[in-house]
């Protein structure tokens, strides 16, 4: 199973900054897999994951192949390269130095660096505190964010992830359901920070189509559909509870039986307890997990060649990307017997059949 790739934070540096953005290319092409990329690109999936991993600044080559693969602009990712390049070869001013400060405005504090306050030095070598009639309070430290020229919120110090609106902007609610009202909308192009995801009303993914019941929390407590913006939790977050939320699901069971509707084929079902989404998927004699999509209706069909045995899988999901760890496996044909699998089998299961399509 590939493993999770780890976080990046857009604003602890320009590489960083890159990085993020690079992945948001591949997260509106579908979420490929890094494997998949890979037969397009003409490099290996380890030197594209590594691209898009903020630790070190990828070649151009390597980015363009990457931005190819995914559809997007290549023109507009080597100008943002050369970009990353000019910022990382600038280095940083010397501890003290003025940066572009006026006349009268002092030393002024380099981007994300704390300001230090600094008393003058008098003749004689005196430090002298001049005490007004009024007391004079200094406060250290940046003043609090405010909202950016575009209308997007400030990025809150306290976040577990990021997601960045597109298309229409993003609604905020007070709570997990579309019949609530729509409090603001945050503009296309904006990332925000969330402090976790609550289950709620299931809304279709504005891009692809598929259902999720994944609301993003706020730090205020307000909430905006995963579907309608781009960006996963980290694949060990739990559910919160939130206003009009919904339980999460705690039961599935699946059963296999010939299609009648297409001979030689194979039908799946699902059922279970409070679900909402199932991702289905399928391995062959050999090969790996294949996802046969995310549905509502709890029901697939599989094409099977004549002697073939397969192993199908059926999963509760939040949404694309979002597995709960609820699956069962059963193999076909032999009575649809349960199958018995590994830890990491069940678990690239699981990621196979909530899969984005």
């Amino acid at each position: 199973m590939a493993r999770q790739e780890n976080p990046v934070d857009p604003f602890a540096g320009p590489l960083q900054s890159f990085a993020y953005d690079l992945r948001k290319v591949r997260i509106e092409a579908g979420n490929p897999t890094y494997r998949s990329l890979a037969r397009t690109a003409g490099y290996s999936p380890t030197t594209l994951s590594e691209a898009a991993a903020g630790l070190r600044k990828p070649s151009l080559d390597v980015v363009l192949a990457y931005v190819g693969a995914c559809g997007g602009d290549v023109e507009a990712w080597r100008r943002r390269w050369e970009q990353l390049d000019r910022e990382i070869a600038e280095p940083d001013p010397e501890p003290g130095t003025d940066l572009d400060a006026g006349p009268d405005e002092g030393p002024i504090a380099a981007p994300g660096r704390r300001r230090s306050l600094r008393w003058p030095i008098l003749a004689g070598g005196a430090l002298a505190l001049i005490v007004a009639a009024t007391t004079i309070v200094l406060v250290l430290g940046d003043p609090a964010p405010k909202a950016d020229a575009n209308g997007c919120p400030a990025m809150p110090s306290h976040r577990t992830f990021t997601a960045v609106t597109y298309g229409k902007g993003a609604p905020v609610r007070a709570a997990a359901s579309l019949a609530d009202p729509v409090l603001s909308t945050v503009p296309s192009g904006c990332t925000l920070g969330f402090t976790g995801f609550c289950v709620g009303q299931r809304v279709h993914d504005a891009t692809g189509g598929t259902p999720d019941v994944r609301w993003f929390v706020l730090p205020d407590g307000k909430v905006v559909p995963s579907a309608l913006v781009h960006g996963n939790p980290p694949a060990a977050l739990t559910p919160v509870a939130c206003a009009k939320g919904r339980p999460v699901p705690d039961g599935i069971a699946l059963v296999l039986s010939a299609d009648s509707a297409k001979p030689g084929g194979l039908k799946a079902t699902a059922s279970g307890h409070n679900l909402e989404i199932v991702g289905f998927a399928v391995r062959r004699s050999t090969g790996a997990w294949r996802p046969l999509g995310l549905t509502e209706k709890f029901t697939t069909s599989v094409s099977m060649t004549p002697g073939e045995q397969v192993v199908v899988a059926a999963a509760a999901c939040f949404g694309g990307g979002g597995p709960t760890g609820l699956i069962d496996a059963r193999r076909y044909p032999g009575a649809a017997q349960s199958a018995t699998l590994s830890t990491a089998e069940y678990a690239a299961a699981s990621k196979a059949a909530c899969a984005y399509p």
